[in-house]
């Protein structure tokens, strides 16, 4: 019996010797806490000092205010050059009404093409009224001169809106500009090419007639 209980108590002795203390247990749970902590603290600020991957670059206000003036001056255009093209076709200008048509749906598509683009950049657009277009003339030379004045006219609305792009530092405002400037530089050469075609007529009847047709087969051809 006591060689029995002697040998219990060695057993005992044996496995308190091997079994780590509560005390101990408890010191490597919080270590193991302490130590969990840490590294979601560490990577949680890892995420907030990444940009967030939906955040838009922010416009600055009188940009804003650039893109809501040009889509209201484009979708104006479009009116000028349509009110043009009844105007012809009221006086048997087939060809030339259609030619202005044309630029009423491309004036049109580049007021679509600011608006997609500032859908884009979260960049806010607030349809404007439109004034009633000029809807009579007392020649056709008159026509062509206001549509060029037009054109002149928005050329320079454009440059001054890239000059405040170009002082805001807005370089993605400033590249999608650039194809605008280089048809603006077309459309006035165009424009000014008729209306010095149309002028001569007083020179020589019937050029108007001739022109005409041209701008019906294909609105380039001039």
């Amino acid at each position: 019996m006591m060689n029995t209980l002697r040998t219990s108590l060695v057993f005992l002795h044996g496995v308190a010797a091997f079994a780590p203390s509560t005390k101990n247990i408890m010191a490597a749970r919080r270590a193991n806490i302490g130590s969990t902590c840490s590294l979601f603290a560490a990577t949680s600020r890892s995420y907030s000092a990444t940009p967030s991957i939906a955040s838009k670059t922010l416009t600055r206000p009188e940009l804003i205010e650039c893109m809501n003036d040009q889509v209201t001056r484009e979708l104006m255009a479009s009116q000028t050059y349509l009110s043009a093209s009844l105007w012809m076709e009221r006086n048997e200008l087939v060809g030339m009404a259609t030619y202005m048509r044309d630029e009423s749906d491309e004036e049109r598509s580049h007021a679509m093409g600011f608006i997609d683009f500032c859908n884009k950049r979260d960049i806010p657009i607030t349809l404007q009224a439109l004034d009633a277009p000029k809807a009579s003339w007392e020649s056709v030379e008159q026509v062509w001169q206001d549509l060029l004045q037009a054109e002149e006219e928005n050329t320079q609305a454009l440059l001054q809106f890239a000059s405040t792009a170009q002082k805001c530092e807005d370089h993605a405002i400033s590249a999608f500009l650039q194809p605008y400037h280089l048809e603006q530089v077309e459309s006035e050469d165009h424009l000014g090419t008729i209306l010095a075609k149309v002028r001569d007529e007083e020179k020589t009847p019937g050029l108007l007639r001739q022109l005409d047709g041209e701008l019906g087969a294909h609105k380039s051809k001039i």
